[in-house]
């Protein structure tokens, strides 16, 4: 597991102006980009900036019901993508049961950050998914990162572009995705 840090929150480049999370590596330069909603963003600069916002936001009192029953959080790991959307599990215990919860990437880091626990990813996940910074500032991600609409408008811009072979690669990434989930529902 590799621990990791937010190094910045930025406007995605869509049309849904949402906003992404950038964690990097604690000890290193590999990054990984998070998609985040409207209530996650808030929820992480109020805890980054040690905001009280009054009345506890949902992440709040989460934190609050867990320690009120005596369950500590002691992490966050980030453990998988599917569909260019990263997983992540919540790693409690309480005594000595140990229970890993299921939770949106997003909601794992806001409640992280509250709680004042490490965030990790598996290095075989961050090796797969980091990006990279480019020399114009923009930031390149995997193909596999990527939400469908976003490749969609890549391809299109490719096939203007005349990249062909670009354009084929993202076309077979989106094909896979339906793929799959034909599978899954066979």
């Amino acid at each position: 597991m590799v621990e990791l840090f937010i190094a910045d929150i930025m406007s995605k480049v869509t049309d849904r102006r949402a906003q992404v999370l950038v964690l990097q590596e604690k000890e290193g330069l590999r990054k990984i980009i998070v998609a985040l909603g409207f209530i996650e963003t808030q929820a992480i600069v109020f805890a980054m900036r040690g905001v009280n916002p009054g009345r506890p936001l949902t992440h709040d009192l989460f934190g609050s019901l867990t320690s009120a029953f005596g369950i500590e959080l002691q992490y966050v790991l980030i453990d998988g993508i599917n569909d260019g959307t990263f997983h992540a599990k919540l790693h409690y215990v309480r005594g000595d049961e140990v229970q890993d919860i299921d939770s949106r990437t997003s909601d794992a880091i806001a409640i992280a950050l509250r709680a004042g626990v490490p965030v990790y990813i598996e290095d075989e996940l961050l090796n797969r998914m980091c990006i990279r910074d480019e020399m114009n500032g923009a930031i390149s991600i995997p193909i596999t990162a990527a939400d469908e609409e976003t490749l969609r408008t890549a391809m299109d811009n490719a096939v203007k572009a005349e990249n062909y072979e670009l354009a084929m690669k993202l076309k077979e990434e989106i094909d896979s995705r339906h793929t799959t989930d034909n599978e899954k529902h066979e």
